[in-house]
Parts: C-alpha cells; structure tokens; sequence
C-alpha cells in the first residue's frame, strides 16, 4: 500500500507542476559584462611595444588622469554609463497589456564607471595596460 501510495503522491506533485509552469514569467537575465563592453576593441587595438601614446589620444581623446612614474608616465581613460534593466512586460501570469502598465515597470538603474589605464615608457611607447571597472 505505501508504495501505491508513493506513486501517488508522485503522480499528484508532477501534475501540480505541470500546472505551475505555464504561469510561471520567463525572464530574461542580461549579464553586465563591463570589460567587454567598456573599450571592446582595446585588447585587440593595442599592443606593448608598438602601440604609443598619441595614437591613443586620437581615438580616446585627453586622458582623465595623467602621471609620471618610474620610467615613464600612466594615464587613465574613463567610460560613464547608465544601464536600465527591466522584468519582462507581459506573461501568462500578467495578461494585463495596457500603457500605464508599461509605463510603472520597476526599472533598476546601474551606473558604471570603467577605466582604461595604459603605462608608457619615456617616449610614449605602451608598456601596459588593464581595464578595470571602478563603480558599479
């Protein structure tokens, strides 16, 4: 009898489920990939050795930060930006549609902060360089 039982009760839960799912919102995740988006074509761009300083200035402008360190000089780059990431509007569970619905969609705001920090030496020659994300 406990293993009918068990059955049962197995059968009961895999039904309830299948019930569930179809009112169960999709939402799709978007993942923040800041080094890829940030300066995308640097990794491929520039490279140590023959890479120099005013062919960085041209394509990024002035730098935000410049400094003399042993050797030669750094300087720092800086990418602002303001990522809006919002639920899915409609799904079986929302079959609500209208204007004001879309227009009261929590929306959750990230700002980014990402640097391009390159190292020269004395004559401008890149040695180095990272892209790090400062603020998130």
């Amino acid at each position: 009898m406990n293993t009918t039982m068990a059955q049962s009760l197995k059968i009961i839960f895999c039904l309830f489920a299948m019930l569930l799912l179809p009112a169960c919102e999709t939402s799709s995740v978007s993942t923040f990939e800041s080094e890829k988006a940030s300066f995308a074509d640097a990794r491929s761009t520039w490279k140590a050795g023959t890479s120099t300083y005013a062919e960085m200035v041209a394509k990024y402008g002035n730098p935000s930060n410049k400094v003399d360190i042993e050797n030669g000089f750094a300087a720092r780059w800086l990418e602002r930006r303001t990522i809006t990431k919002t639920p899915p509007a409609y799904g079986t569970a929302n079959p609500v549609r209208s204007f004001e619905n879309e227009l009261n969609r929590p929306k959750n705001v990230i700002s980014v902060i990402t640097a391009l920090e390159a190292f020269y030496n004395k004559y401008g020659v890149l040695t180095n360089f990272r892209i790090q994300v400062l603020e998130q």
